[in-house]
């Protein structure tokens, strides 16, 4: 069953779950799940506020599970399962360990970035509240833009054309500097001085 019959069937309640499995396991692609949403509420069969919403909760509930994975049993429990690149987790802990909390926000809006956020920020055993705050408004905000474009699309090509041209060039502007940043010498010489993943500051922690 594809995307777009399991929210027809289900509704925000397949929202739901397709976005908790997109926090945990990084599928079902959260774009193409938040365009189409976005055509429906263009139909009239679902309300963008509800959709938006519901969508943010399911991705935060999965990235805590991620995160409470990392936190309770390790990195290398989650390396096992081969659903993320090591070496892609160990960069992004880095960058973590150097900017702390702001990068869980500005990571969890970037593609390709915001499925390693919850990963170091287990290791780091960073605040319970904190990190689902940070993931519930970084999930809404990304939810929002998605399923405005695919209520655009929905509404007509030439608009869906000019609003999806600039923000495929902002995206690809953000991700290239970000990644840019990512392999600098000033990350890849604290890997290569640090072979083993980093156990990451703590920032304040609970019980």
């Amino acid at each position: 069953m594809d995307i777009e019959s399991i929210i027809r069937v289900s509704s925000y309640g397949g929202i739901f779950l397709l976005m908790l499995a997109n926090g945990f396991i990084s599928f079902p692609s959260s774009q193409i799940l938040y365009i189409i949403v976005g055509y429906f509420v263009s139909t009239g069969y679902l309300a963008l506020l509800p959709a938006s919403l519901v969508g943010a909760l399911g991705n935060t509930g999965g990235n805590i599970l991620l995160y409470e994975a990392v936190r309770a049993h390790g990195i290398r429990y989650i390396e096992r399962f081969k659903i993320f690149r090591p070496e892609d987790v160990r960069k992004v802990e880095v960058v973590f360990k150097k900017k702390g909390l702001w990068f869980l926000f500005i990571g969890k809006l970037l593609p390709a970035i915001k499925v390693f956020v919850p990963i170091p920020a287990g290791v780091g055993r960073v605040h319970r509240g904190a990190f689902a705050g940070i993931m519930f408004v970084a999930s809404w905000f990304w939810s929002f833009i998605f399923i405005a474009i695919g209520y655009f699309f929905g509404k007509g090509a030439e608009m869906w054309r000019s609003y999806g041209i600039v923000l495929m060039i902002v995206a690809f502007t953000v991700v290239f500097l970000f990644y840019r940043y990512m392999n600098s010498r000033a990350i890849t010489d604290e890997l290569g001085a640090d072979p083993l993943h980093l156990e990451t500051p703590l920032a304040k922690t609970d019980k």
